[in-house]
Order: structure tokens, then sequence, then C-alpha cells
């Protein structure tokens, strides 16, 4: 299932994208500390986006849900003419939460695609 979501670039609106977050990765059946993953990394991402957003700019964001698999995307009209820092602490942690990660600035939007999964475990 796709769920989009779309939230004024402002900080206060994070909380809806957490809850969003954690519901559907409820959802996938990820494990608990899977889940909390995937309720920080969002919450990162979403600090990331909202850097570098235009005024009065809205984030667009995308979950994709599969068992045991979340992914998302957040994407915004950008000031950015460059890739994404990524040399700061913010970008370190959602390396850290994320089990695959990139950002892309194209024609005017930042877009940063996110998805943690739990690993199948392997039958002896």
């Amino acid at each position: 299932m796709t769920v989009l979501i779309n939230v004024p670039a402002e900080a206060s609106y994070a909380n809806v994208l957490r809850t969003t977050a954690a519901a559907m990765a409820a959802r996938c059946n990820l494990n608990y500390d899977r889940l909390e993953d995937a309720r920080l990394a969002i919450d990162e991402a979403f600090a990331q986006i909202i850097a570098f957003a235009q005024s009065d700019s809205h984030v667009e964001c995308s979950f994709q849900e599969a068992p045991r698999d979340l992914s998302f995307v957040l994407s915004c009209p950008t000031l950015l003419d460059t890739p994404l820092p990524t040399d700061s602490f913010s970008w370190t942690v959602l390396s850290a939460l994320a089990d695959e990660l990139r950002a892309v600035v194209h024609d005017g939007e930042l877009a940063i695609h996110v998805r943690v999964h739990e690993p199948q475990e392997v039958s002896v």
C-alpha cells in the first residue's frame, strides 16, 4: 500500500510524519527497534528537507509498505542548486538509521529516499 501526505515545510508538522511512519512500520510488521528507527529516520529526513525548503512550500511524503519493509520519499521545492550536504550530524544520524538512503536535487526539488527493513531470518 502507498500513503501520500502533504504538509507545510514547518517543524511543527514533524509529529504528523513521525506518527504516520510508526503506524506504517507497525503495519509492515517491523520489530520495535526498527519501528523506532523509521520514526527517527523520518524526523531527521524532514529536518533536512525543511532546512533547505523554499519559503511557504509544502513537503510531500510518500510511504510504500511491504512485509518487513518500509520506504518513504520526502520531497519539496528547494533553495539548493547543488547536492544536499551529507557532512552534517543530522545526515550521519539518518545514515545510521536507514538501510538505504539517498538524496537527489533535480529541477529545483530536493528528494530524500529512505528505506528501513528487517532482514529475513535464516532457517537452519
